[in-house]
């Protein structure tokens, strides 16, 4: 009896079936795993579905946050001193910590820089450091040289940095009135309510400046009372204290002894006795006052006030969140903010979601397509359903790997996600085509699809082996914060790919080995592709003279179109904002960086409509600002031309570099750090630095990158005066500092509205502006008042206004704009210039720290693609056992890197890093076609006659299942490009799909052709060592 194909019943799939079981081990090791999958198909259904739901359960336990957790190894040293300059700031505060500090291990590097203002310092250390315990290192090393800082020091900060500690939630506050003066109200019924939400870490609110207790000293009344200022402050500072002092027994009961002496109110302090019969309130005014503001918010030219909420570090994001949002719906609604508008500037879990949401619809859209795809090739609706299962199966097995590798969902692993689902069908189509090509009538259907799957599993591992090896190099090597980074990606993609792998050697047979025999012969196979490929492929490899000038063309245009991306820089496709950047030169005033922003602001406003926004939002500090322009939804002009239409109004101004990009070093400058012990000598050496690369032709505008200088004022004390009237120095010093800058003391916890500082101050009417400190009158012990001009001499000199220090020595860089050069031509002039400049011991110089770091980002990027081609030519030398065949194959990745350029250049974008990390994925993906094809013509050319016929015949064999696969991946990434929550996918997206594409048209000809001509050259290789080998025989007989 024969079934519906032909087939005798003795080949029908329990028959089959019962052979495998006898003979397992008898088959060859490639198709073991698929034979027993066939042999227990209730036990791979029920393995599958536990993997399918663990993956489904994992998804919803997966963490979910903006980015990866990544605590950045380096330690924050924050200072705040006002009223100082940078050279007293560097000595008295920044050189003690360094030096306390540098005596730990596992440091790589210090970093400081010191301003009037205050000083900050970087702690950089190895990588995979505790960052914990060495924060608590970092900490007691500042603890110990505490008292070796100037006495108003308040506080020294120290903290550190993790992806984590980013603002889940921005909210921007705004309204008719002034709300900078509305610190109590919003301290009342905002950031409490928020700080009450659970997961809510922390919230920050900006544009509105906390009061604190101003003590405005009456030197008259101090002189009457003979009250000296220095003994004052001490007594001031001594009386406020909280001391811990150990506990008593009493009885069974224990109590602990904390002596207090705490401020409790402001009463307290303006009662304070400063002498007998005389209370502070008798020779100061003290008040609760609102400092001048240090930064400024503005929406819609409008102050307005940003507030930033932090989650705790175990919270999660999306909770948060929407507890926070539904706060704010419900404020927004409360008759105390009717005249208050409340904008969200920021979510995170709203963006998270939205992510998601995409990836739902990529991976839908994605199946859909390629369903469609693999149907019009197949014409098989029960076959083509069998492949596409695969996509879903993979991606829940990749959850569940995620979860349990202690992944989770954020931005950089959904981009893998993303990439991985235009991936997941090829092995699966390779697999099902393989199978579909078995005609043999006398094996059976079981036999038929071991043999299917014998014949391509080798191409298939190593095709999922060479796109994941890819990414080893990045991930074996020194670890930096890009490596982490795209650890992400490459596990987001890595692991669905072993999963289609499994699936397609298990599922994907066990499936078709249960499909009705006349549906498996039904499928349609070759068409009018063997009709058109066959003479067009016999031409190519008949023509090997024509065939080397098109190959040589299309280098000769690779190499013409990178040049064209490379000057397109980074595109803006997609953009939500267009980012201005004020580069401050310097510490400036408020009010001046104001006046410049709202210059822009005016400008941007007047072409509202021609610029297509709807917002704009500035932040602004004395010594930065910048304004996001947020753009309409769908707008018509292109992201970089309405870039360049805005840089028409960027404002003219000595203060400030306006710019799109967030360092103020252009792609046209560059910058020489010149290093050494002293300020003043590295000033020195640089004006001579500056005359010789001035003379450089093609050098514009060299100078000392920090071209705002400020002016000193230096009060020399004469001493034998000063002896002689019988006062201290340090009481003139003293009383000097609290006439220009105050003086600070200790804080106090205020019931409502928490810690307050106190501050002391000269009265208003007291104080002394700069241009009359020479009349500035000094208090000596018996009251008397004589001037300072009468005991100081007065000079002026420069100073720098930061002075900035790498490894405890200073550095002073000096700016160099390229007219005519490029960075390559400059770079060997400064080399050239510098060698002829003796600098002193001590002193070197060395190219800019960005120069560096891009020089090495560059590096590191060709040396990791090197990597990954040698790992490549490793494993397909190991499977051809062959070292000329992967040469033929590794053809197809210099095709795929024209395609990239050629498809970058049509559409104007600039590759960036992300472009070279797709082209970093592609060189693992377009391989797999080159496999399939070499892998088949070695099969077929053992009995064939002549070569050109067996590589004819191999590939019009595997043709289709190369243009399903190409198909089915490029068809599975086109909705990233559409993506609106993740726009960098697009041009990884972009990079894979030009090159996938371009690579496939032009290697299903030059690989097979390139085949061809090692072959010859092999054999023509082995007939002249044979021929030698002869010779050398007959001359020195052995």
């Amino acid at each position: 009896m024969k079934n519906d194909s032909g087939d005798t019943h003795s080949n029908s799939p329990k028959q089959s079936t019962k052979r495998i079981k006898q003979s397992l081990f008898s088959l060859p090791a490639t198709v073991w795993l698929t034979a027993l999958a066939i042999k227990r198909p209730v036990t791979t259904g029920m393995v599958i579905l536990s993997l399918f739901m663990t993956g489904l359960i994992s998804s919803k336990l997966l963490p979910q946050e903006s980015w990866p957790a990544l605590n950045i190894p380096v330690a924050f040293i924050n200072v705040p001193y006002s009223g100082a300059s940078p050279d007293e700031v560097e000595r008295l505060i920044t050189r003690p910590i360094e030096e306390a500090v540098a005596t730990l291990g596992g440091i790589t590097e210090l970093r400081s820089t010191s301003r009037a203002n205050g000083a900050s310092i970087q702690v950089i250390m190895e990588l995979d450091a505790d960052l914990d315990s060495r924060i608590m290192d970092v900490r007691e090393k500042v603890d110990m040289v505490r008292n070796l800082l100037p006495d108003d020091v308040q506080r020294v900060y120290v903290q550190k940095f993790s992806t984590q500690d980013l603002p889940v939630v921005s909210l921007v506050l705004s309204g008719d009135k002034n709300l900078s003066q509305s610190y109590d109200f919003l301290n009342r019924t905002l950031k409490q309510p928020i700080e009450r939400i659970e997961g809510v870490g922390q919230v920050e609110m900006r544009g509105v400046i906390q009061p604190f207790i101003e003590i405005q000293l009456d030197s008259t009344a101090l002189s009457m009372n003979r009250v000296n200022q220095r003994q004052l402050l001490s007594d001031l500072r001594a009386s406020n204290f909280l001391v811990k002092s150990g506990s008593i027994l009493n009885g069974e009961r224990k109590f602990r002894i904390s002596p207090s002496g705490e401020y409790k109110s402001i009463n307290d302090i303006r009662d304070f006795q400063v002498k007998s019969g005389v209370k502070l309130r008798d020779v100061a005014t003290v008040n609760l006052v609102t400092p001048p503001r240090n930064s400024e918010i503005r929406t819609d030219r409008k102050k307005s006030i940003g507030v930033e909420i932090f989650k705790e570090s175990d919270a999660n994001v999306i909770d948060v969140t929407d507890n926070i949002v539904g706060l704010v719906e419900l404020l927004r609604e409360d008759d105390d903010f009717s005249d208050i508008r409340i904008d969200i500037e920021g979510n995170s879990g709203q963006e998270i979601q939205e992510s998601l949401g995409d990836l739902l619809k990529a991976g839908g859209l994605g199946i859909l397509l390629s369903f469609v795809v693999l149907y019009f090739f197949l014409r098989n609706l029960q076959i083509t359903l069998v492949v596409v299962a695969s996509v879903p199966i993979s991606l829940s097995f990749a959850l569940a790997g995620m979860y349990f590798l202690g992944y989770s969902l954020n931005m950089l692993s959904l981009a893998g996600l993303f990439i991985a689902v235009g991936l997941l069908i090829d092995n699966s189509v390779v697999i099902c085509e393989s199978i579909l090509q078995q005609k043999d009538k006398s094996l059976g259907a079981v036999e038929k699809v071991l043999k299917g799957v014998d014949n391509v599993s080798i191409a298939i591992i190593c095709g999922t082996l060479t796109t994941t090896i890819v990414f080893m190099p990045l991930l074996m090597g020194e670890k930096n914060f890009i490596t982490i980074l795209i650890e992400q990606v490459a596990a987001a993609i890595c692991l669905p790919l072993f999963a289609s792998l499994l699936i397609s050697k298990t599922v994907i047979p066990l499936m078709l080995s249960r499909v009705k025999a006349n549906a498996m012969s039904n499928v349609v196979t070759q068409g009018r592709l063997d009709k058109w490929y066959r003479p067009s492929l016999e031409k190519i490899l008949r023509r090997p003279k024509t065939t080397g000038m098109v190959i040589l063309l299309l280098i000769l245009s690779g190499l013409f179109t990178k040049q064209l991306v490379d000057s397109n820089g980074e595109q803006g496709r997609g953009e939500t904002e267009i980012i201005v950047v004020y580069h401050i030169q310097g510490q400036q005033r408020l009010g001046d960086v104001s006046a410049l922003v709202d210059e822009m602001e005016t400008f941007l406003y007047s072409k509202q409509e021609e610029f297509e926004f709807t917002q704009v939002n500035s932040r602004i500090f004395p010594g930065f600002a910048m304004s996001r322009v947020k753009l309409v939804e769908g707008y018509t002009t292109p992201y970089n031309d309405l870039k360049e239409k805005i840089r028409e109004g960027f404002p003219e101004t000595p203060i400030a570099k306006p710019s799109f990009e967030w360092s103020s070093q252009k792609e046209k400058s560059i910058k020489v750090s010149l290093n050494g012990n002293s300020t003043e000598r590295l000033k020195e050496l640089s004006e001579g630095v500056i005359l010789q690369l001035s003379n450089v032709e093609g050098f514009d505008q060299v100078g000392v990158d920090e071209t705002n200088q400020d002016m000193e004022l230096v009060l020399r004390i004469d001493r034998e005066k000063v002896s002689r009237l019988g006062l201290n120095t340090q009481d003139i010093a003293m009383q000097i500092s609290t006439a220009l800058r105050g003086s600070n003391l200790r804080s106090f916890r205020d019931p409502t509205i928490g810690e307050v500082d106190i501050r002391v101050v000269y009265h208003p009417e007291q104080a002394v502006p700069i241009e009359r400190i020479k009349d500035l009158p000094i208090i000596q012990g018996e009251g008397r008042v004589i001037t300072l001009q009468q005991i100081v001499s007065f000079e002026t000199q420069p100073i720098m206004q930061q002075i900035q220090r790498v490894g405890r020595r200073t550095t002073l860089e000096i700016s160099i704009n390229l007219a005519e050069l490029s960075r390559a031509e400059a770079v060997k002039e400064i080399r050239k210039v510098m060698s002829g400049i003796a600098l002193p011991p001590g002193y070197d110089w060395q190219l800019g720290r960005q120069f560096a770091q891009d020089e090495e980002a560059a590096a590191d990027m060709v040396i990791n693609m090197a990597l990954a081609l040698a790992l490549i030519f490793i494993v397909m030398a190991a499977l051809f056992e062959s070292l000329l065949m992967p040469i033929a194959i590794l053809s197809s990745i210099g095709l795929a890197f024209i395609g990239v350029f050629w498809t970058f250049a049509a559409l104007g974008l600039g590759l960036g890093d992300t472009g070279r990390i797709g082209m970093l994925i592609l060189m693992g993906i377009v391989v797999n076609n080159g496999i399939v094809l070499i892998d088949q013509i070695n099969k077929l050319k053992a009995n064939a006659e002549s070569l050109i016929q067996p590589i004819v015949d191999a590939c019009v064999s595997r043709i289709r299942p190369i243009f399903m696969t190409v198909a089915t991946t490029v068809i599975g990434m086109v909705p990233l490009t559409f993506a609106s929550s993740d726009n960098q996918t697009y041009t990884m997206a972009v990079a894979i799909i030009g090159g996938l594409l371009f690579s496939t048209l032009t290697s299903l000809f030059l690989v097979p052709f390139c085949y061809l001509m090692l072959v010859k050259l092999g054999d023509r290789s082995s007939r002249r060592f044979a021929k030698a080998k002869a010779f050398a025989n007959r001359i020195l007989p052995i």
